[in-house]
């Protein structure tokens, strides 16, 4: 009996093969378009751990969908569709409840009447399941932590069909592991976070032409190394792509405070003679989020991510030389510190707590660009990255065990192999940045 079929039966009215609209829903994600034996959308927890469990034991792969941003397409085994997994719920306490197949909009849009917010991600529809499971770098980092360091307990359903109400006293070393681990341990049908107080922003944008960038990333290091832990900023250096679209280097900023503050504590770069635009205003926490680009781009990314430890004159450099090169380089720098550093290093699965910034280095390509020349790109792309200490999984576009390494220190990976050991043994939840089991 093939899988469609033993789900039908298993949970009636929920499996879907091709020729189904919901089949090419779960199948279709930002990185292509797969093949699966079957794509599943339960109601219930009790209805994925009865498709979960039939996969699992059938030696398939399984893989979750909940955004579909960082899911890589499925060939051949299961696809858990989380889409009607979407109920958000907020108690008094400012506890919320949000289910797994859910979008950090619609978390944003639940949390505005109550003035509250989450750190999450930097756009609407990014689902929170996978952001929230590899980290959660988001708006409110410094000022809150990462979207991991609000979590207060999930439901998960494992390889074995169990569902597990999971937290700091229930099964604390899964929690731990969950808390960075990314999609390893099973589906989580329900996450349950803390959200805390985000009225009072005010937020904008700077844009400033090309002409002395190394002096604009010294005067920015400068500000964040100096500014309260409100004050949230990334640093976009965006190349040239033709006379129409000249480029240039974009900041991004938001502050819980007044904008007379803001503007003070940017004083330093809104006095470059390279700024040609500045605005900003008031904002809510839901205006922070953008909307997600709508596919693949028509070109190829070359390089990757990492957790900057200290972000010196030397790591400056190389970023300007790598966004000055001849080839189209792509260059963002996102503040940390904060409440970001004050989490102990092995509280989380997120371990390189110490960094500064977050820096994503890449070259742009051809989709078809041969391979001596991705070979170069890459090297130029890693001269900066030379200066990071460990990568961070939710950006980074390609997996392998090599990847997996950088993700986590050795005590780190080891620990969630026990884990993942204990969950998901045969390893069925392997379409990801995938952690092997101990042993």
């Amino acid at each position: 009996m093939s899988l469609l079929s033993e789900l039908s039966e298993r949970v009636p009215g929920r499996a879907h093969g091709p020729g189904a609209s919901e089949y090419d829903a779960g199948r279709t994600v930002f990185a292509g378009v797969g093949e699966p034996e079957a794509v599943v959308r339960p109601h219930t927890a009790e209805e994925v751990a009865a498709a979960v469990g039939l996969a699992a034991a059938a030696g398939l792969p399984i893989a979750v969908r909940s955004g579909g941003h960082g899911l890589l397409p499925v060939d051949g085994g299961l696809v858990v569709d989380l889409a009607e997994f979407t109920a958000i719920e907020v108690d008094a306490a400012g506890l919320v409840s949000v289910g797994g197949g859910a979008r950090w909009g619609d978390v944003a849009a639940a949390l505005a009447p109550h003035g509250l917010g989450i750190s999450s991600g930097d756009t609407r529809d990014v689902g929170v399941g996978g952001l929230a499971l590899g980290g959660g770098i988001g708006w409110l980092v410094r000022g809150q932590g990462l979207a991991i360091d609000a979590l207060r307990e999930v439901e998960l359903v494992t390889a074995a069909g169990e569902v597990l109400t999971v937290n700091e006293t229930a099964h604390p070393e899964v929690f731990w592991a969950l808390r960075g681990g990314g999609g390893n341990f099973g589906v989580v049908t329900r996450f349950v976070f803390q959200a805390v107080p985000a009225d009072g922003l005010v937020a904008g944008h700077v844009t400033f032409d090309r002409s002395d960038v190394p002096a604009l990333l010294r005067a920015w290091r400068d500000v964040m190394r100096t500014g309260p832990d409100e004050l949230n900023s990334s640093l976009m250096l965006v190349p040239p792509f033709g006379p129409e679209m000249p480029g240039g280097p974009q900041l991004g900023v938001a502050l819980q405070g007044s904008e007379a503050q803001l503007r003070e504590l940017l004083a330093p770069l809104l006095e470059l003679p390279s700024v040609t635009e500045a605005k900003i205003a008031p904002s809510t926490y839901g205006e922070l989020l953008e909307d997600a680009p709508p596919g693949r781009p028509p070109f190829r990314f070359v390089g990757g991510n990492g957790f900057v430890p200290e972000l010196s004159d030397a790591a400056l450099d190389a970023v300007a030389a790598a966004y000055a090169r001849e080839v189209p380089t792509m260059v963002l720098l996102r503040a940390l510190g904060g409440a970001f550093s004050r989490v102990a290093p092995d509280a989380t699965a997120i371990a390189f707590r110490d960094a500064e910034t977050l820096l994503i280095v890449n070259g742009v390509v051809a989709p078809d660009a041969a391979p001596e020349q991705v070979a170069a790109v890459k090297a130029g792309s890693d001269a900066a990255l030379a200066f990071t200490s460990g990568v961070y999984g939710n950006f980074a576009a390609e997996y392998s065990d090599e990847i997996t390494a950088a993700m986590y220190p050795p005590a780190t990976l080891e620990r969630l192999r026990r884990v993942k050991a204990r969950l998901d043994p045969g390893n069925a939840f392997r379409r990801n940045h995938n952690i092997t089991p101990a042993g």
